[in-house]
């Protein structure tokens, strides 16, 4: 029968949990198929002098009646409960709505699909229209030039040194280098090829200990080994963006990868110290090298960006209220767990960019919070049912959100966050449902049982996950509780009973992402300030070195030249001239985001049916 083959997978030791390789059928019973989704004409046909057993494609009985009637049952007693007041029904977001179930998500894989595209041309724009902007600052970072010289003249004496290459000079050497760091790092925390490597080779208990206390160590080493491998690229692009090497060919030559050769970057390690003459003048070649420099920038870039990045993701107003939750809803949090982007934000600097983005009316205002808190030895007084409570302590109550989270501690890069959706899809049976009725969109109604049970009443109640979003009313009005995250407050305290529900996808948020990624690349840019203007001059120091020369012929040229001494005059000149390439690059950055809201908003009204955005 049916079962056989479920029996047969578990005498001979496999999964029973796998589909059966081969369908089988007789006058008894029926075995489903994987991508069966109706009901065959027999079973209908069946009654019960002719019954028909029904089997799924993993050899396990089902009864597809019993499954409809107890949907029946539990329908008339939400019914009975709704009518008396215990429960009270609420629609799903997407009851009313045009089109099946399936219909709706395939129309937000669209609208993502769209949202992704406007999302890459958007990026694509807008580096072409500010990359200008950040090669003139480099060039104010590394070259000192005279005080009286204006933005603009500067501006028109690099354009002349420089012709029109000054509006891509080095983009396509650091975005090759930038997405195949990106692209190893996601493929290897990923696939995990060390830990398949292990198991492959069967490798001891003591081995495999070792490799998981030196976890760490290997992440490290491996970034290390990605930064000097890709060094070359990142050493090409800042020299093209400085104007030191011509803008073409794009690319450094493959020789120069090579290590230690005649056209490496690596040659010389350092301009100042003699790595093999003692221990000290190691340290202080490698604190003077570029290539360490380099490395130690990137490392301290990507630890204030996600520093930066929950503060700014969770402040930021943006589409948060689904009409039709995605299908991957914690596709993009995954990769940011996988990049090292998801830990939180420390508290100061969550405030302070939250103030900044309330003042510019990019976020929504903090909720009120009562600074005040009473000791542990302050009597409370608490009336329940009449009686006075001294001292009662609250009862923290967690408050359940669809949304995921921001992480409470940083996760390391190999942590993966399986969205709890995925696991339902795992366990839940891939036997087709029944006929469709209308009871359907009743499935995540609140249920309440009640029964009695030699004179003791029992009462079962049971919230579906979609619905727990839309009960956490009580728990906001007990106030926040302590242990709990500060952004909390942010995501849910302006949505208001009667809020309306709105599309949540890709296209819709695009707008609000282009803020964020706005707001996050200036304080990234500000917060590595000191460390990016001793990384260019030492970078263009050690090329001019090793051309024999320390001065430059091609900077003569535009009045400019590398200098050690500054000014308090001069450090004052150079920061208000990074202040305006700051703001100037802003200002292009909000034209492009008007001109994408305008089309997002057009694309979702004419192809996605859009209402108000």
């Amino acid at each position: 029968m049916g079962r056989q083959a479920y029996l047969d997978k578990i005498a001979f030791g496999r999964s029973a949990f796998e589909p059966t390789q081969s369908v089988s059928v007789s006058p008894e019973y029926i075995q489903l198929e994987s991508s069966q989704s109706e009901m065959p004409a027999r079973y209908h046909e069946a009654s019960a002098n002719n019954y028909i057993q029904l089997y799924d494609e993993r050899g396990n009985p089902i009864n597809p009646r019993s499954h409809q009637y107890g949907k029946k049952l539990r329908s008339a007693q939400n019914d009975v409960l709704a009518s008396v007041g215990v429960v009270e029904r609420r629609r799903s977001s997407s009851h009313g709505l045009p089109a099946s179930s399936e219909q709706r998500f395939e129309l937000l894989e669209a609208e993502d699909t769209v949202g992704n595209a406007v999302a890459l041309v958007t990026t694509f724009t807008e580096n072409l229209c500010t990359w200008w902007i950040g090669t003139i600052g480099d060039r104010i970072l590394a070259f000192q030039y005279h005080h009286a010289l204006s933005f603009g003249q500067i501006t028109a004496s690099e354009y002349a040194h420089s012709g029109t290459s000054v509006i891509y000079a080095g983009f396509a050497s650091r975005i090759f280098a930038t997405m195949n760091m990106q692209a190893i790092v996601y493929s290897v925390f990923m696939y995990q090829p060390l830990e398949r490597l292990l198991h492959t080779t069967r490798a001891g208990v003591r081995t495999k200990t070792f490799f998981r206390q030196t976890r760490k160590v290997l992440k490290s080493a491996f970034r290390l080994g990605l930064e000097g491998l890709c060094y070359p690229f990142y050493y090409h692009a800042a020299l093209q963006r400085l104007g030191l090497v011509p803008a073409r060919p794009l690319l450094p030559p493959w020789s120069s990868l090579i290590p230690f050769s005649s056209t490496s970057p690596l040659q010389p390690f350092s301009l100042y110290y003699n790595a093999s003459d003692s221990f000290t003048d190691c340290i202080k070649a490698a604190l003077t090298s570029p290539v360490v420099l380099l490395c130690i920038g990137h490392s301290i870039e990507r630890w204030v960006y996600a520093c930066v990045y929950e503060a700014v993701e969770a402040s930021i107003i943006r589409p948060d209220k689904p009409d039709i939750p995605s299908r991957d809803i914690n596709g993009k949090d995954r990769a940011m767990a996988v990049l090292g982007l998801r830990r939180e934000s420390p508290p100061l600097i969550r405030n302070a960019i939250h103030k900044i983005l309330g003042i510019l009316g990019w976020a929504w205002p903090l909720p009120y919070q009562s600074t005040e808190r009473s000791g542990p030895n302050v009597a409370q007084a608490v009336e329940v049912g009449g009686t006075q409570v001294t001292n009662a302590t609250p009862f923290n109550i967690p408050v359940v959100s669809m949304e995921t989270p921001p992480a409470t501690e940083p996760l390391d890069a190999d942590v993966i966050t399986i969205p709890i959706d995925a696991i339902e899809d795992l366990m839940r049976s891939t036997t087709p449902p029944g006929s469709a009725t209308g009871l359907d969109q009743d499935e995540n109604d609140p249920r309440i049982r009640i029964t009695s049970r030699e004179g003791i009443v029992e009462m079962e109640v049971r919230l579906p996950s979609r619905i727990l979003s839309t009960h956490t009313d009580v728990a906001e009005a007990v106030g926040p509780q302590e242990g709990h995250s500060a952004t909390e407050p942010l995501d849910r305290g302006h949505l208001v009973k009667g809020n309306p529900y709105h599309r949540v996808t890709q296209l819709s948020c695009e707008p609000a992402q282009m803020i964020s990624a706005m707001v996050r690349a200036q304080l990234v840019g500000l917060a590595m300030l000191p460390i990016r203007v001793v990384t260019l001059r030492m970078i263009a120091l050690h090329y001019l070195a090793g051309q024999g020369r320390y001065t430059g012929s091609q900077r003569a040229v535009s009045g400019a030249s590398i200098s050690t001494g500054f000014s308090w005059q001069g450090i004052a000149v150079q920061l208000s001239r990074v202040a305006l390439c700051g703001a100037l690059e802003v200002t292009v950055d909000l034209g492009l985001w008007g001109l994408q809201y305008l089309a997002i908003t057009n694309f979702g009204q004419t192809l996605f049916g859009w209402g108000a955005l």
